[in-house]
């Protein structure tokens, strides 16, 4: 990592193109030189869908960040927000019969099992490695064992990968703007990454962010990056659901959704006049409208959480549970209702609004991810002079 020199991150994704011009002093801490959000165009979840239509935006972005700044880049690091990637969990062991277990035990380990997961996956390139567990004769450890002895060695890694076509799509958007790839980062781990770091969240937790029509899931546990989920399913499904079963048009539910809190109340009330706009007024209880809203966040948490089969082993270990949602209404409206859910299930859950500045969270968090590194990854590190899916592990274990 070159110290005060500059280095380019663009997050990518179907609404914006976010850069960030950063540099690092000599104890790899950064500081923001300049930054710049503009719509994007050829984006669908995350991929590129459009290269010439992308090229031109990031082109003229790239442009002024360089003018801005008296610089000329050539490379950057990327920002991911596509959610086609896989995740998996494995685990690898070696029976030590009372031996030492080396350095070298331990990066063969890996390096044959990195090796089993792509020999199986050859359609995609890996983006992280993350080591969740040690275990020495089935106790669990903090870090690798090495010098000790004992009988039996077990590590877990997570695997993250994406498809290598859309890796190769990525590679030759960003060769049109003349800028190598260093590295991918996964956004939803640059998310959860910030909670430890930046709020010093020692637990392990599952971090749940409920878009509009989209829910992303992560779990983390011992500062590792165990699992991902998204979900075709958001928010709007609930104001259909008011829309349908009450007959009324959407614009005028999502100002029942932004003027109003569906709090505990027994009292009988009824819809306003004033949330009938172009309709014929109805008297529709307001308890009604929260009997719909309660059993679809029911189903929804049920499904993303409390319910999902994926999840069996992994909540064993998660004692926190943080939400957030992309629609502010639907926060100051329905946090009651999703807290209530969840604290029936005796979770303990933190509710984040978001802020005008969260957009740039990613790539702060990707910044210092590159600088100072993560104790629990083991770095795969992009070769782009020679292809987009070359791969090396330039560090096994920080």
């Amino acid at each position: 990592m070159e110290i005060e020199k500059p280095h380019l991150l663009l997050e990518i994704n179907e609404k914006n193109f976010i850069f960030l011009a950063i540099k690092y002093d000599e104890d790899f801490n950064f500081k923001v030189i300049y930054s710049i959000s503009k719509s994007s165009e050829g984006v669908l979840d995350g991929k590129i869908t459009n290269i010439d239509s992308s090229a031109k935006i990031i082109k003229d972005c790239l442009k002024l960040v360089e003018k801005k700044i008296d610089y000329i880049f050539k490379d950057i690091t990327v920002v991911s927000n596509q959610d086609n990637f896989n995740c998996i969990n494995i685990s690898g062991f070696k029976k030590l019969g009372g031996s030492q277990i080396l350095d070298e035990d331990i990066s063969y380990l890996l390096n044959n099992i990195k090796k089993l997961i792509l020999d199986n996956q050859p359609d995609k390139s890996l983006i992280h490695l993350f080591n969740s567990n040690f275990f020495l004769d089935h106790n669990p450890l903090k870090n690798p064992p090495i010098g000790l002895h004992g009988e039996f060695y077990n590590q877990h890694l997570t695997f993250f990968l994406l498809p290598k076509n859309d890796l190769k799509n990525l590679k030759i958007l960003l060769n049109k703007c003349n800028l190598n790839i260093e590295r991918i980062i996964l956004k939803s781990f640059a998310q959860g990454a910030k909670k430890i770091i930046k709020e010093n969240v020692k637990e392990s937790f599952a971090q749940i962010n409920i878009g509009k029509s989209k829910t992303n899931l992560s779990i983390f546990i011992n500062s590792s990056f165990v699992y991902s989920e998204t979900f075709y399913f958001g928010t709007d499904i609930i104001m259909k659901d008011v829309s349908k079963v009450c007959s009324l048009n959407s614009k005028n539910v999502e100002n029942i959704f932004s003027q109003l809190t569906f709090d505990h109340s027994k009292e009988e009330k009824y819809l306003d006049k004033i949330f009938f706009k172009d309709e014929t007024f109805r008297k529709i209880s307001l308890n009604h409208i929260k009997d719909i809203v309660s059993a679809r966040v029911e189903e929804l948490t049920n499904l993303i959480y409390l319910s999902n089969i994926n999840l069996k082993d992994l909540k064993k270990e998660v004692n926190l549970v943080y939400f957030s949602f992309e629609d502010s209404n639907i926060f100051k409206s329905l946090k009651e209702i999703f807290e209530k859910i969840l604290l029936a299930e005796n979770r303990n859950i933190k509710f984040e609004e978001r802020s005008k500045d969260d957009h740039l969270i990613p790539c702060l968090m990707s910044a210092e991810l590159i600088g100072k590194g993560w104790e629990r990854e083991a770095i795969p590190t992009i070769q782009t002079k020679k292809s987009i899916i070359s791969r090396i592990f330039s560090t096994f274990f920080n």
